[in-house]
């Protein structure tokens, strides 16, 4: 037996770690991430116009000397499975590198403490003809020369990060000045939410001079908000902390709540948890299949704090964009959902509230008495929808959702009228069972048995949900064929 090191092809691994999904905003936001991690108070970004635009990403945080620079280029810098401090927002110690590096082929970053400046870069072009993992240094002449490189001179400490070359921006733009402002947009609104709370403290952060005003997803300053008993748990030694809110109704919402909230849609969309570590918003607007998103639920938002300790049970990624709700904090979480979502049916009162025939069955358009008139809405517990959930990850179970409430939006309320007033529309409320009618309503359940069975379900437990849901449950012989069916089990 003998060992040989075996060193990654430097071109080829440094383009593969382009392609870890960073959107425009989400890299700089894991940039920034690094400013406030060196207890930066003002964090400023310049993206002048031109052909061949730059990004610079300057703060006064504690700066980094030369070999502390070299360190914090290199990948893997930190081990993921290191206590980090309490106030560390980084983990794999890739952020910086692959942020950055997803969308620009340099990375140029100048650092200033004690009194002395150091520079490293890494440029992609340079290493695809050196054919190494050699980051080049920078002398103080070659430093000077660095655009708004005199942002140094009125501060004590700090670090400065340009990015340059927008490769993957301009093989898709038409005109590549114009998309990124129209990133960096987007990235305002993203900073504003994802560090809202570090922006409500001692931290600012300017985009061209112009200061980022804070998102409050729980409109925490209104009158009316609801803000419920805060709770807390121990989870391996660790202290999570859950604080639920309810939105006040969107009649008593100003325009300046709206846009504090983002908009109408992110009203409705954002529902749910909202996960921060160590007060950074990390994923936000679902309820990780626990709750489903529904008219009467909107208003209801969870607050839950996590500290870095626990990023192994989360399985927090790289990019710091999406986590996974552990089995060991899912039950601890029940309790603060059946509160806030009650509480936001309550808010609803006269304004929404379901109308059913009979409550036994499951329908599927629930029918919405508001003060206007009536709403419909598709019904996200029959039996089909909450088969599929088990089956779809979080992104594709985020588009069926979209799905659903474009098909609501959308709903032919006027031809549904004149073709009912017309007689288009059987009024016949005595149903023929036709036997092909039934068969088919009879493959579809077995079909759905088999489907449920792949992802856990019981047979009975398909069987029964088809029992009390339209339009199987309106055939009595379907009924005792799917009886007969509970029978034998």
């Amino acid at each position: 037996m003998f060992e040989k090191e075996s060193i990654p092809f430097a071109p080829m691994l440094i383009e593969s770690m382009r392609s870890l999904g960073y959107s425009f905003e989400s890299a700089i936001a894991d940039i920034i991430d690094n400013s406030i991690s060196a207890k930066a108070s003002k964090i400023e970004l310049f993206l002048p116009p031109g052909e061949n635009p730059y990004l610079i990403i300057f703060d006064n945080g504690t700066g980094m000397d030369a070999k502390e620079i070299e360190e914090a280029m290199r990948y893997g810098s930190k081990n993921p499975l290191d206590r980090r401090t309490k106030n560390d927002l980084g983990r794999f110690g890739l952020g910086l590198k692959s942020a950055s590096l997803s969308q620009c082929r340099k990375l140029t970053v100048v650092s200033k403490k004690n009194n002395k400046v150091a520079a490293f870069s890494w440029d992609l072009d340079y290493i695809k003809s050196s054919q190494s993992w050699n980051i080049i240094g920078y002398d103080i002449d070659e430093i000077k020369k660095l655009p708004r490189i005199e942002l140094f001179d009125n501060v004590d400490s700090g670090t400065y990060v340009l990015l340059q070359e927008f490769d993957r921006v301009k093989s898709s733009a038409k005109d590549l000045s114009r998309t990124i402002t129209e990133n960096m947009i987007k990235t305002e609104e993203h900073l504003s939410l994802v560090f809202h709370r570090y922006l409500e403290g001692k931290v600012s952060i300017y985009i061209n001079n112009l200061k980022i005003e804070p998102k409050d997803p729980f409109l925490t300053k209104h009158k009316k908000t609801q803000s419920k008993r805060e709770q807390s748990f121990t989870i391996d030694g660790s202290k999570i902390k859950v604080k639920p809110y309810i939105l006040p109704y969107i009649n008593y919402l100003t325009k300046e709540d709206i846009k504090k909230v983002g908009s109408k849609e992110r009203l409705r969309n954002e529902q749910g948890f909202y996960i921060y570590r160590n007060k950074r918003l990390i994923i936000w607007g679902t309820w990780f299949r626990m709750e489903t998103k529904g008219e009467l639920s909107k208003l209801a938002r969870i607050r839950v704090d996590i500290p870095n300790s626990l990023d192994y049970m989360w399985n927090i990624d790289i990019k710091k964009s999406s986590a996974n709700l552990p089995d060991k904090i899912k039950n601890n979480l029940y309790n603060c959902i059946k509160e806030s979502v009650v509480s936001s049916e309550a808010v609803h009162q006269y304004r929404g509230r379901k109308q059913k025939e009979n409550e036994d069955i499951t329908y599927i358009w629930d029918r919405i008495k508001t003060r206007d008139g009536y709403e419909y809405k598709i019904n996200r517990k029959i039996p089909q929808i909450e088969l599929l959930k088990d089956s779809l990850d979080e992104k594709q179970f985020s588009l069926l959702e979209k799905t659903l409430v474009y098909i609501e939006n959308n709903f032919p309320v006027n031809a549904l009228y004149l073709d009912a007033t017309k007689g288009d529309i059987s009024q016949n409320k005595e149903k023929v069972e036709e036997d092909s009618e039934i068969e088919q309503l009879y493959n579809d359940v077995l079909m759905q048995i088999e489907f449920g069975k792949e992802y856990g379900m019981s047979k009975k437990e398909i069987i029964k949900l088809f029992m009390i849901s339209e339009p199987y449950c309106n055939y009595k012989r379907l009924m005792v064929k799917l009886e007969g069916m509970l029978n034998d089990e």
